[in-house]
This record gives C-alpha cells, structure tokens and sequence, in this order.
C-alpha cells in the first residue's frame, strides 16, 4: 500500500474516532441531565445561630415621616374640564341651531312667516348671537368664539336662502355680502386667536362661488378667486401659526380643482387653464411651507413630509391627466415631468443658501428634484432603457453619498435601488410574454439570440448596480450620526450580495430557458387538429436549468472558499445545493425518463438521438459536486447532528440515483416485467451496506437507517410486488432478501460476541 494510500486510511479512521468520541461526549451529557433529575432535592441544613454575648443592640426599621395633614386625593380634571369648558358649548350651540332650524321649519310648514319675515328673523338671530359674543368676549372668550361662530353660519347660509330660495337679493349683492362676512369672520379670527372661527370663515369664503353659482361656466373666474382667497387664508395661517388653517386650506383646494376636472373638464378648451392654475396653488402651498420652516425652529417632521409629498404629486398627477387629455399630449409627457424636477430644483438654489437654517428641507427637495428626474425617465422612454438609466442613477447617488459624505444622496439610493430592480422584473415579464405560443403562432419567424439581446444586458446592467454598490459599501464607511442609515446599511449588507447574485443567476437563467423555448417552437409541424411539436426540447430545458443551477452554485462556493471567504455565503451555498439536488430527485429524473422513452419510441415526425440518454450522466456530474459542497460544509463543522443529516441525504440521493439508473438500463434492455424485482434487491442489498458501514464506521444512524430500509423494502414486497409477480420472480426476490437479513443479523450477532468477549477479558 503507498503512503498516500495510508494516509487517507489514517484519516478516515481519525474521522470515525473523532465522530465517536463526539457522539460519546454528548451521550454523557445527556446521562447526566438524568440523573440530576432523577436525584432528591436536598433541604439546605440549617445553621444554627449562636448567641450573642452582651448587650443586644436593636435596630428599629426606618420609617420615613410623614406629613401631619392627610393628603388630598389626586382629582383627575382634565377631561372634566375639557367637556365643560370645550365640548358643552360646541354641542349646545348645534342643539340650538338645530333647534331654530325646527322652529322655522314649524312656522314655514304651518304658514305661520312669510319669506320676507324669515330672511329677516334669520339675520337678526345671527346678529344677536354675534352681538352676544362680543358682549361676553373680556371674560369668556373661549364661549364668546363659539357664540360668534354660530353667528357668522347663520348670515352665511342666510344670505344664500335670501339668494337662491326667494331671490330677494340679486347675484352681486350676495356675493359681496358674503365676502364681508369672510373678512369679518377672518377679522374676528385675529382678534380672538381662535383658529375654529378662521376655519368657519375659510368654509364660507370657498363655498361663496358655488353656493352662487349661476351656471354661467366661467372657470377662469372661479379659479381666480380661489386663488385670492388661498392667498388671504395661507397670510393668517403663516401669521399665526396656525397648521390646521393652512391643511384645511390645502383639501378644499385641491378638492374644488379635482371636482371641476372629474365633471366638466375639457382637454380641448381648458388645457392651459388648468396647468396654470393647478401650477399657482402648487407655487402657493410650496411658498407657504418652505417659508414657515425657514423662520420656525422644528424639524421636518412626518406630518410636514406628508404635505409636501400630496402637494407636488397632486399637482403633478392633474398635470399628468390634463396633457394626457389632449391630442399628442403623450409626447409632452416627459417634458412635463422633467419641468416639476425644475421647479423643485429651483427651491434647492434658494435653499442652498439658507442650508444652515433648513438643511433638512433641502435635502428633502434635493430628493423631490431626483424622484422627477426619475418618473421622466420611463414617462419618456420606454423598456430596457428606463431599467439601465435607473440602475447607473442608483450607482450614481450611492457614490456621492459614501465617497462625498452626502448621506442624502445615499439613502435616495436605495429607494432608487428598489425602483430598478421592480424595472427589471417587468422587463422579464415583457420578455416572457414575447415567448409565448400566441408569439410564435404569429411570427415563428422572429428570434432573439440568447445572451445576444438587450434584456440580458439590461439584467447584468442592474446586477452590476447591486454589486457596485455592495462593493463601495464595504471600502467606505456611512455616516453613522444618521440613525436612518444605522437601520439600513446592516441590511443593505446582505441584501446588496443577495440582490447582486439572485439577479445574475436569474439573468442567464432566462437566456437559457429561452434558448430551449425558441427551439421548441421552432418545431412546430401544423395539423388540422393543431400543431404537433419536438418535446424533448422541454425536458432538455429542465435538465439543463437544473445543470445550471448546480454549476451557478458549486461556482459560487468555490470563489468563496478561494476569495471572499464569506462564512454565512458557504451556508447558503450548501443550503441551495441541497434544495437543487431535491429538485432534481422530484422532477429532473422525471424529465430524464420522457428522454429515455422517447428515444426508444418510433416517432415519425422527429429524431430522437443519443443525447436523450446521454445528459444523464451530464447531470450526474453537477448533482455530484452538490453533494461535494454539503460534504465539505459540514465536516468543518463540529456538529454530530449536521453530519448525520448530511450522510443520510447522501445516502438517499445515491439510493434514488442507482434506483433510477436500474430501471433505466432495464428499459435499454428491453426488460419490462423485472423492474420490481431489480429494485426490491437492489433496496435490500443497500440495507445490507448501509448497516455493514455503520458497523465498520460505527455510525449507529446508518445502522438504523438500514433496518428502516428493509422495512421498507418488505413493506414494497408484500403489498405491491409478489401482486402480479410470477412465482419464479417471487421465489428469487424473497429468497435475495431473505439471505440480505440473514447476512445483516450474522454480523450483528458477530458484533455482539466480540464486544462480549472484550468485556470478559477486561474483567
């Protein structure tokens, strides 16, 4: 025997004894967990305490003093406070309206006013309310503001009965009439400092243009005062800092400009009216905002961020509907977008100035400025490019975060990332469907060269961003004061190799699927009942993904055993192998069968060759090293449960493989009614190996799993082969097996024996 020889003997028998002493180590372990249990608790003893001699010194327990007066019960008068002094007079000031409302519905059903009478007793009702308000302001203000309010409702939607209902009064008079009442209401507001009455004022004042409206369609004036009255409104919110103004302000907007646009908007006729105006209520809220955070002291906060975000995007989505109205607006799609990123990009010229004051608002609209340039992208261009623009602006944006400490740019990276990688699934689906059957029933003339195409490109464009990124992650630190960085860069340290690795393998996965789908197209011959076509083109394609796959694999773990040296990499790498291998067990021996019997079939439309039967052995080869990777995983690791996992996989994958090899070379040899037989011996002859190792190698799990398989294998025997089996065919697989059990329990006896008489001379 040569020394290289010895050597590899000597290790595995180093293996073996190591294993043992492992298995050992653990069932003492276990042994003494046992008997822990099984042992009496004992009762501490106790300890007996000498007397002290001389004087015995007493401590008294402390006690904290306490106050001579007995304290008050703690009252709990907010909300009493708050029902009483906020929501009674509120609920008492509806119950009242509603109650004048019932009364003047009496008297108008019962005959009891003329019209002219109740347009008078309504403004002298709201009157005196006022006049009460005002009377009761020095000392309760908070009552007095409510009172006021009920009465500025009450002239409101008086003057629009005296208006519309009677037509007491004509059109101008009660529109003027009404913004005297909004001017006072907005008065009244200032002087209180009560915000509920400037929001009754600002419900008025936009409900003055419908509530007497003629139906004359003048939009342009209708948008005007809008426009007017947002300026007044947007004044006193800023003034007084009152947020809930400005918010209510920005609904009713909007809301009056989404209305006119859903029911008598006209692409034709008013186009430019509503980009205009649409684009001077943006210009309005953006102002209002940027302004108050210059001159206030708080952060941008989520209420903030969520404002600015409805006020570009609405703006930008009535934009986007309006042009897309019109004829040939779809080629002005692009340049509208990119003009919102101008807007933006000018309130970053002007921030840039002031970043000490606002740096956070900046670094905000910076990001509002790239996610326009962004939406240009595909709103202008189409397919593959918008992926590839997406994938380089990602790259782009991470790099000037990281390398010119921006942590902005870095973080809009990643949103951006996201954005790509979405980009490029729906560029496979794209792809996809133009590999369908209606695809090739049309045009069976047009194909694409794989790996030859702008979709593979694109796909290792976007793996190339994953990658790129990850790289300049790990040569460059971020800026750890960011707490939303600290959150996300650990995550981005996996997602960033996973993305990069799923999205290449992915990539050159469809290539290949593509190549084989092409093919089998290819091969349509038509017939009237349909058209007929070459199918070992798809199992063809199933073998060879599966191959692939296992060599994409082995490939990655070999890098990173010889490279990256990337201790969690190895694990999803043997993980993944093992997941391949069960797939190849459950569906690729299934695709290997077609093969075979194709090729042993007549077909009289298509050749079947030698490759049917000879990828087999191809994809022996990949699914081997598979199992080198699990092999090689766990002997690193010290853990007798894993290599008892990994050795019994092993041992079915080799099973199932010899098992489908046999029945594969039966149908070779023209040998129909043996398969039974054949895999009944060949199962029982791999119990008898499996315990015959384990003894060798004392490896108690394959002696067990030896015995299980003749179970098994009896099992088969008695409920499905001897059904059917000739009584020659019966006689000899009862007599191998009965023979295989015979040999496996002399060696057990054998085993037993020495160990007893080892144990004897030991004695």
């Amino acid at each position: 025997m040569s020394d290289s020889n010895k050597l590899d003997d000597l290790h595995q028998k180093l293996q073996a004894a190591e294993m043992r002493q492992q298995q050992l180590a653990f069932d003492i372990q276990q042994l003494r967990k046992q008997v822990q249990g099984l042992q009496p608790k004992e009762q501490p003893e106790a300890i007996p305490v000498e007397p002290v001699v001389g004087p015995a010194i007493i401590h008294e327990p402390t006690v904290p003093p306490t106050s001579s007066k007995p304290a008050k019960p703690k009252q709990n008068t907010a909300w009493e406070d708050f029902i009483g002094t906020n929501l009674l007079n509120k609920i008492g000031i509806a119950v009242l309206v509603i109650g004048i409302s019932f009364g003047v519905k009496y008297a108008i059903d019962h005959q009891m006013l003329n019209p002219l009478t109740r347009i008078i007793l309504g403004y002298v009702a709201g009157v005196i309310l006022m006049v009460i308000a005002i009377r009761l302001k020095k000392n309760y203000t908070a009552f007095s503001a409510v009172l006021l309010s009920g009465g500025i409702a009450s002239l409101y939607f008086i003057t629009y009965a005296a208006y519309d209902f009677y037509q007491f009064i004509p059109q101008l008079i009660a529109f003027v009439l009404m913004v005297l009442f909004t001017a006072f209401t907005v008065f009244a507001a200032l002087q209180y400092k009560q915000q509920a009455i400037a929001v009754i004022g600002l419900v008025g004042a936009y409900a003055v243009p419908f509530l007497l409206s003629d139906g004359s369609g003048r939009v342009v004036v209708l948008l005007t005062y809008v426009g007017i009255i947002n300026t007044g409104i947007l004044f006193i919110a800023f003034k007084q800092d009152w947020r809930g103004l400005f918010r209510f302000a920005f609904v009713l907007t909007w809301l009056i400009v989404f209305a006119w646009m859903v029911t008598d908007y006209r692409a034709e006729d008013h186009l430019w009216i509503s980009l205009a105006f649409t684009l001077i209520y943006f210009i309005q809220f953006y102002l209002a905002f940027v302004v108050s955070k210059f001159i206030s002291t708080q952060k941008l906060g989520i209420g903030d961020i969520a404002l600015i975000l409805s006020n570009s995007f609405i703006f930008y989505g009535l934009g986007y509907g309006a042009i897309s109205d019109y004829p040939d607006g779809d080629y002005f799609l692009g340049l509208f977008t990119a003009f919102n990123a101008i807007l933006h990009f000018s309130v970053c010229l002007v921030l840039f100035y002031k970043l000490r004051q606002a740096k956070d608002i900046f670094y905000f609209v910076t990001g509002l400025v790239l996610t326009f340039l962004t939406l240009a992208v595909p709103v202008q261009l189409e397919g593959n490019w918008v992926t590839a623009i997406w994938a380089f602006e990602a790259v782009l944006l991470f790099w000037i975060g990281r390398t010119k400490k921006f942590p902005v740019y870095e973080i809009l990276s990643y949103p951006l990332l996201m954005l790509a990688l979405f980009s490029l699934l729906h560029d496979w689906s794209e792809l996809s469907f133009l590999y369908n059957d209606y695809f090739y029933y049309d045009a069976p003339e047009i194909t694409f060269a794989p790996f030859i195409n702008v979709f593979f490109l694109t796909g290792l464009i976007v793996a190339f961003m994953f990658g790129t990124n990850y790289q300049l992650s790990i040569k460059t630190l971020h800026d750890s004061t960011n707490q939303w960085l600290n959150r996300t860069v650990p995550i981005m340290q996996y997602a960033l190799p996973a993305g990069f690795l799923v999205i290449l393998f992915t990539s050159i996965l469809k290539e290949i699927s593509l190549y084989f789908n092409q093919h089998y197209y290819l091969t349509a011959i038509k017939q009237e009942g349909g058209n007929n076509y070459n199918y070992d083109w798809l199992s063809f394609k199933t073998v060879w993904l599966i191959n692939y796959s296992a060599f994409f694999v082995f490939a990655v773990w070999f890098i990173n055993e010889r490279i990256t040296k990337n201790s969690l990499l190895k694990y999803i790498a043997a993980g993944a192998g093992a997941l391949i291998v069960i797939i190849y067990l459950s569906g690729g021996l299934i695709e290997l069968e077609l093969l075979r019997n194709a090729y042993l079939s007549e077909d009289a439309y298509f050749e079947h060759g030698f490759w049917n039967i000879g990828v087999r052995y191809i994809s022996y080869i990949f699914i081997t090293a598979l199992l080198l990777i699990n092999y090689r995983v766990i002997k690193t690791e010290a853990r007798a449960a894993l290599f008892k996992i990994e050795r019994l996989f092993f041992h079915f994958t080799l099973l199932t493989l010899l098992s489908s090899e046999l029945l594969a070379w039966l149908a070779l040899t023209q040998v129909h009614n043996g398969s039974r037989l054949a895999l009944s011996i060949l199962w029982g002859t791999y119990a008898l190996y499996l315990i015959v190792w384990g003894l060798a190698k004392d490896f108690a799990f394959l002696r067990m799993s030896g015995i299980v398989l003749f179970g098994i294998t009896l099992a088969k025997l008695f409920l499905y082969d001897l059904t059917g089996m000739s009584t020659i065919g019966k006689t000899i697989v009862l007599m191998i097996l009965g023979v295989l059990l015979l040999i496996a329990s002399f060696i057990y006896n054998k085993r037993k024996k020495y160990h007893t008489n080892a144990d004897e001379s030991d004695d």
